[in-house]
């Protein structure tokens, strides 16, 4: 028998059924949105597990959460957008440097892209089967995953997983690809993106990490929480100046990422920027490395000083800890198409550190 203190429910009329189905309907597409591997929690807009829209770093990492065909509409700007528009990039649909967070004409296109693939009516609207469509264009761009171990190696000030991903050989030299230290620079996560897919990769012992910014990826912002720049925050010419911390390693990331070079000591380690477009010389370490890379990626040599202020960069403290060379490659303020830097520049980069597919 019922205890008196506790009245029975209410009986569930029509009204109530209806709410009940109109929730189950928008939470679902949710799940659906995320396909394949790159967890949720590495999504920055982009990127958690290789072998999904959001891995790597994700290469599509904004988190979906509550992202409803109400919520994400032509003329809005949110994350539940730019969640979106990292998924349309990874299916091919949107270029790289249309990740906004703005809904405009690009994304209406792109959706419209996906509804023709599909076979639906095309009008550039979100709902539930155009979500499914994008979660199965995602699948289809992304190729079979090379790596064999993912691991969280640290994680950001707010919260979220930086992560690492090894492919290769072990007992081969160590070699690292590092990307995303700005947030809204994203382009170089496609490259981490497609060392993480394909055949399998072999010469080397490969450590790919997509975003070593996170927080700052997921909100197109430069910048770690408190406004510190990682690439000034390393404990090499350190210089207190705007954006630098207010001492160096004063960054939790920093710290995550002097654990991990230190204790893998890459023999190549190559970190990518955007948009001044080089393979930069300034202060480089091994030559040969330098030709490789302008070469093979088709990008020439560039000094980059930066305006005469490149105290505390990742780089730079690692060249003058370790034996191993770190180089910084950077891509211009347009980005290359998602197959040309997935295949042909992470194979360039592959050959150039000394690796090959197998």
């Amino acid at each position: 028998m019922r205890s008196p203190s506790i009245p029975p429910p209410p009986p569930i009329g029509p009204r109530r059924r209806r709410l009940a189905a109109l929730l189950t309907a928008l939470l679902l597409p949710v799940a659906a949105l995320t396909p394949g591997g790159w967890p949720a929690a590495a999504e920055p807009g982009s990127a958690a597990e290789p072998g999904s829209a959001a891995e790597p770093g994700s290469a599509a990492a904004v988190s979906v959460t509550a992202t409803t065909s109400s919520t994400v509409r032509y003329g809005q700007r949110s994350r539940a957008v730019r969640s979106l528009q990292n998924k349309l990039i990874a299916a091919g649909a949107l270029g790289a440097e249309d990740n906004t967070g703005y809904f405009g004409a690009k994304t209406r296109a792109a959706v419209q892209r996906v509804q023709r693939r599909s076979h639906l009516r095309a009008t550039g609207r979100v709902d539930f089967a155009t979500r499914r469509a994008v979660g199965r264009a995602v699948r289809a761009a992304t190729g079979p995953r090379t790596w064999y171990h993912r691991e969280t190696v640290g994680t950001s000030a707010e919260g979220r997983p930086i992560l690492a991903y090894r492919a290769g050989e072990p007992g081969r030299p160590v070699v690292m690809v590092v990307a995303t230290m700005h947030g809204e620079e994203n382009f170089g996560q496609y490259v981490a993106r497609g060392l993480l897919e394909g055949r399998p990769v072999t010469g080397v012992d490969l450590w790919v990490v997509p975003v070593l910014n996170p927080d700052g990826l997921v909100r197109d912002r430069r910048w770690l929480k408190g406004g510190v720049d990682l690439n000034r925050n390393f404990p090499h010419r350190f210089v207190v100046r705007a954006n630098s911390g207010p001492r160096a390693t004063s960054a939790k990331e920093t710290r995550v990422v002097m654990r991990l070079l230190d204790r893998l000591q890459p023999r190549y380690l190559v970190s990518w920027h955007q948009p001044l477009i080089g393979v930069d010389t300034y202060g480089v370490k091994d030559r040969a490395l330098l030709r490789r890379l302008s070469s093979n990626l088709h990008i020439a040599p560039r000094y980059l000083d930066c305006h005469g202020s490149c105290h505390g960069t990742m780089t730079g403290w690692y060249n003058a800890r370790y034996d191993g060379a770190a180089i910084t490659v950077e891509y211009g303020s347009t980005a290359r198409s998602l197959a040309r830097m997935k295949g042909r520049d992470a194979d360039a980069v592959l050959k150039a550190v000394g690796g090959a597919r197998g």
